[in-house]
């Protein structure tokens, strides 16, 4: 089992979230060199170690329930210390979804555009393709097929 995973089983969603540590002073003889101070230590499990548990747990089905014997799996609960800054609260409270960008937002309207396009596209090629006959002049004369054969006949 992998340390990450380990270290999930053990903490569970502490293990994705920084922590601050108390610092002790350091004293050299009766001097401190430096006082105690508080500083953030990086989670356990990194964003990207944890994102790749998350997609396995997606693609596997695991996702929903968490095994800690095996460490197969992923809460649903995680997911907001993971993304903790993908969620934007508003002022009226409540969670806001993410934007995404234009193209995405606008995928269903240009699907529903593409399929009324469709529908009517035969219709245009064969409107065109019968303007099209109807603007060729069929000269029928005598001198008009002498000069087509003459153009056509082989070399």
């Amino acid at each position: 089992m992998r340390a990450a995973l380990r270290s999930l089983c053990e903490k569970g969603a502490e293990a994705l979230k920084p922590q601050k540590i108390l610092k002790p002073s350091v004293q050299i003889e009766s001097h401190i060199a430096q006082p105690a101070k508080q500083i953030w230590r990086s989670p356990i499990v990194s964003k990207r170690v944890a994102n790749t548990i998350r997609k396995k747990a997606l693609r596997d089905g695991t996702y929903g329930s968490f095994d800690t014997e095996t460490g197969a799996g992923w809460e649903p609960g995680w997911d907001l210390v993971l993304k903790s800054s993908q969620y934007r609260v508003s002022r009226y409270g409540g969670i806001l979804p993410p934007k995404k960008t234009s193209r995405e937002r606008s995928r269903e309207e240009r699907a529903g555009e593409l399929e009324e396009h469709l529908e009517s596209r035969m219709e245009k090629i064969e409107e065109y393709y019968t303007e099209k006959e109807e603007s060729r002049v069929q000269d029928m004369s005598f001198e008009a097929q002498y000069k087509r054969l003459l153009r056509s006949g082989s070399k």
